[in-house]
């Protein structure tokens, strides 16, 4: 049997890290299988408490009127708390999250409690400041983090803002992506120094899509590839567009048209999807677009070193 365990936290405020620690410990044990109490004195927001009962057994106020106590075979004090006499346990823990130095803290319960640590230099200031050891854990991350499903659909384009280059299909998937509920920003990178008018007209016909922001020419986009879900260029003709092979180079999926020659460079549903260029879409790719983002394997189509042999072929 699994044993049973108790986090005590004094006063609970509304956001901070040690909350977040507390929540994610509950959680990640919980799944184990061990029955979590969470337990507290106070409490800034009843919304933290509500988290809580989400990751837990049990959350439970602390009440000096208790007329029997909270019993666990561990209890973890979560900061530099008394330990409460309502709560009786085999062992006691007590959690060490910064750097005592630098905030002057006395450290509680010397001789009652094992410490556990969140840095090596945690248990360093520790050690030298009151001689007692610490067993390192590094803080943990909730299992569901970076997997929200109303996370948000992150798309680039680096193209001319021009007619060919295919905006009138990125209108119309923006539309598409709104009409089924998706979340979605995208950003452009570009514009057209020979017709300013008509970069400043798709500006026009994007309006009412507030989730695409025109960026304008930026002679380095990486900082839009590097976080992005897939590049997008919904052309009617290509050759071999640099953006495309750039957001490969990233590891990032291209949504492209078919254009003639696009299978050279793109393989359907293995680094990105080829899209019909007439965009009568419907909900099927919407779903395979967002909840089936491929995972690109970095390939370079051609080296340095087919141009040398060509150079050096002898006729």
């Amino acid at each position: 049997m699994k044993k049973s365990i108790v986090i005590y936290h004094n006063y609970v405020p509304k956001v901070g890290g040690i909350e977040s620690a507390v929540y994610n410990l509950a959680k990640l044990l919980e799944l184990e299988g061990y029955h979590v109490t969470i337990a507290y004195t106070s409490v800034e927001s009843y919304e933290s408490l509500f988290r809580y009962a989400t990751a837990c057994d049990k959350v439970i106020k602390i009440d000096p009127k208790m007329t029997s106590p909270i019993v666990a075979d561990v209890c973890l004090i979560a900061s530099n708390h008394d330990i409460p006499k309502e709560i009786t346990a085999k062992r006691f823990l007590q959690w060490i999250h910064s750097d005592y130095d630098r905030y002057s803290l006395e450290l509680k319960n010397i001789g009652k409690v094992e410490y556990v640590a969140v840095s090596k230099h945690a248990r360093d200031v520790i050690k030298k400041r009151e001689d007692v050891d610490s067993t390192v854990i590094y803080n943990l991350l909730d299992p569901d983090f970076n997997r929200d499903e109303d996370k948000e659909l992150r798309l680039v384009t680096n193209s001319r803002v021009s007619p060919e280059k295919g905006f009138g299909r990125m209108l119309k998937l923006a539309e598409l992506l709104k009409e089924n509920k998706v979340k979605f920003s995208w950003m452009v990178f570009g514009d057209n120094s020979h017709y300013p008018n008509e970069f400043e007209d798709w500006k026009r016909k994007f309006a009412h899509v507030e989730e695409v922001l025109f960026v304008g020419y930026k002679s380095d986009i990486t900082i839009g590839l590097r976080h992005a879900d897939y590049l997008v260029q919904l052309s009617d003709f290509e050759g071999c567009p640099y953006a495309v092979l750039e957001a490969l180079r990233w590891k990032i999926p291209c949504l492209v048209t078919d254009w003639a020659g696009v299978d050279e460079l793109i393989e359907d549903g293995k680094n990105g999807y080829i899209l019909p260029q007439h965009m009568n879409l419907d909900c099927v790719y919407v779903d395979k677009i967002v909840n089936n983002i491929p995972k690109v394997k970095e390939k370079d189509l051609s080296t340095v070193k087919d141009w040398i042999k060509l150079i050096e072929d002898k006729q």
